[in-house]
């Protein structure tokens, strides 16, 4: 009996020591997870307080671009400038945003704060523009652009309202500087400049506000007026200044009317409202009429330094019947910034005095290094400045 409990009891107690052992793991294939399973970890793991990257920029609009409660110069500040967007094979433009984004225009007024202009433009502090009696020109500048911002901002434009201090290589969709005249001497009217260096698009805006703000004020256009001043406006010159437009800005400055002039008040000091309109039907016209994918038409042309091949007859207009301003003697030098057909239009220094107008080309010869001897030879031959 005692022999055949043995075998039993050794049988038992195996078994006993089998049930107790752990069971064997067999390896499990890994799989990788789907995209929806990681954001699932992501959301889960994620703390209170992190805060994902969105897919675009927020809009730029800050309250300060359209409050209406406070004094407008109070609230004109430097917006922040937002990084110009590159893509691979298209010309870096200011237009090129994340979908959605809305349009930006930048109204400058002017000499709005010109004593707080930096160091560059120190000296342009005192400039603090024409006046009539007691009505001083920032004023009347003040007065329409914010009556253009008004409309803009209710076409759904975003608005920067600017001083005298431009932000630097300010980029936006339309840069526009509001100004008055002054003379002695009775004139009176409107004129529209772009900057020397003018863009296919500056063109454009300059025409869509001029198409306009005669129409809605009634005023007349000082057709002869446009002074080189207007066209080398500082705000326009990105060479010279840090305190300036981006090269692809489309930029113009407007004289609305004379302050000195009594004819030109009763629309610019007293119906500010309809210089504002004729300002901003413009602006709005050359936003809808654009291409905001042609970047080529945001690229200012760069001109060589020419000089005159022969006695060359500057005049008013790109024809052959227009006034003559001056004849410039061979070996005048020639600044180009436009052309049409067969005339240049340039500024001609002649002795001391420089003439803006027109010219043939046939009558220009490129720079050589005898022109300007004492340059070295990299920059004899530059692009005007």
């Amino acid at each position: 009996m005692k022999t055949r409990l043995i075998p039993i009891l050794i049988y038992l107690l195996v078994l006993s020591a089998c049930s107790s052992a752990p069971p064997i793991q067999q390896p499990v294939p890994t799989a990788e997870p789907s995209s929806v399973a990681v954001v699932a970890v992501v959301t889960a793991t994620a703390s209170p307080t992190m805060v994902l990257p969105t897919p675009f920029p927020s809009p730029t609009a800050t309250p300060q671009r359209v409050a209406q409660a406070a004094p407008v110069s109070d609230l004109v500040a430097e917006p922040v400038v937002p990084s110009p967007t590159t893509q691979p094979g298209v010309i870096p433009t200011p237009t090129p945003r994340p979908p959605g984004t809305p349009l930006q225009v930048g109204l400058q007024i002017g000499h709005l704060r010109s004593n707080e202009l930096p160091e560059e433009l120190a000296h342009l502090r005192t400039s603090t523009g024409t006046y009539w009696q007691n009505i001083r020109e920032v004023e009347v500048n003040e007065a329409i652009a914010i009556r253009v911002r008004d409309i803009l901002v209710a076409a759904g434009v975003e608005v920067d309202l600017l001083p005298a201090t431009v932000p630097p290589a300010y980029d936006a969709d339309a840069f526009v500087a509001i100004h008055a005249d002054g003379s002695t001497a009775g004139a009176r009217g409107w004129k529209i400049a772009t900057p020397w260096r003018t863009s296919a698009a500056s063109r454009a805006l300059m025409e869509a506000v001029a198409s306009t703000y005669g129409v809605t004020t009634g005023l007349p256009e000082d057709r002869y007026g446009i002074s080189v001043n207007m066209r080398g406006y500082y705000a326009f010159n990105y060479r010279r200044h840090t305190h300036a437009i981006a090269r692809t800005t489309p930029a113009i400055i407007v004289e609305t009317g004379f302050l000195t002039n009594a004819a030109d008040r009763t629309i610019i000091v007293d119906r500010p409202d309809l210089a504002a309109q004729g300002i901003a039907e413009g602006i709005l016209k050359y936003l809808d009429q654009r291409d905001p994918n042609d970047g080529a038409a945001l690229l200012p042309p760069e001109w060589p330094i020419l000089y005159t091949g022969v006695e060359a007859v500057v005049r008013a207009a790109p024809s052959a019947q227009a006034r003559i301003i001056v004849q410039a003697p061979p070996d005048s030098r020639v600044f180009v910034f436009n052309q049409e057909g067969d005339w240049y239009e340039a500024m001609v220094r002649v002795g001391d005095t420089r003439y803006v107008g027109w010219l043939r080309v046939d009558q220009t010869r490129p720079a050589t290094p005898a022109d300007n001897p004492s340059a070295p030879p990299a920059e004899a031959l530059a692009t005007n400045p």
